[in-house]
């Protein structure tokens, strides 16, 4: 298992955000695939990617404990990157359709190629509990903790509470009683999603 205490394990990488409309960020190790996701905001400039160059990624990578224990991260490789903000991509995707209830095709496509070459195992942690334990170097090792934090998340039944905003894709997390939020930010996001739908009705009107 992932040594206990690191940020892979506890969810508290040194990536820490302030989360909008006064969220709390999702609990545990499940926050690490809500800052994964949240490295990029595709409403905003590239050059705001944590993941922009293969530096910022390795970076990111290991200050979130993404990174095999003990070993000196070596910066990834072009290929890597462009494989990791794929996977980013489709877990936003599946995200936003924990609030859609539909996922892209292609996402899914994305992920199971990324399952497909990432070396996961199971392994008995001290809690003799069975759980499934990333292997591999850098990346894949990376990856492998991603997916299978997602799979722990959706046996205890908190996934479908990581949601992405319907109007700018934003991870967050939904810890309300009937998980009912589908905005970021009801005073942002709510907001102007509501002010386009009113100006879409009041020009039907004038067409009309």
């Amino acid at each position: 298992m992932t040594e206990t205490g690191s940020a892979a394990d506890n969810g508290h990488g040194r990536d820490q955000q302030a989360e909008p409309g006064g969220r709390a960020a999702a609990p545990g190790r499940l926050a690490l695939v809500q800052r994964f996701v949240n490295t990029w905001n595709p409403e905003f400039p590239v050059e705001n990617d944590r993941l922009a160059t293969t530096r910022d990624a390795t970076t990111w990578l290991s200050d979130n404990g993404l990174m095999p224990h003990g070993a000196r991260p070596s910066v990834i490789s072009a290929a890597e990157l462009d494989a990791l903000r794929e996977l980013r991509e489709a877990i936003r995707s599946l995200v936003v359709a924990n609030v859609t209830g539909s996922c892209d095709a292609a996402a899914l496509h994305a992920i199971n190629i990324a399952a497909a070459a990432t070396p996961i195992a199971l392994a008995v942690g001290d809690d003799n509990r069975i759980r499934l334990q990333a292997r591999g170097p850098g990346v894949h090792h990376a990856v492998g903790t991603v997916l299978t934090i997602i799979h722990e998340a959706q046996i205890v039944g908190d996934w479908t509470r990581l949601k992405g905003c319907r109007q700018c894709g934003y991870a967050f997390y939904d810890a309300s009683k009937n998980r009912s939020a589908t905005w970021c930010s009801m005073s942002i996001c709510g907001n102007r999603a509501k002010n386009r739908a009113y100006h879409q009705r009041q020009r039907i009107q004038v067409q009309e």
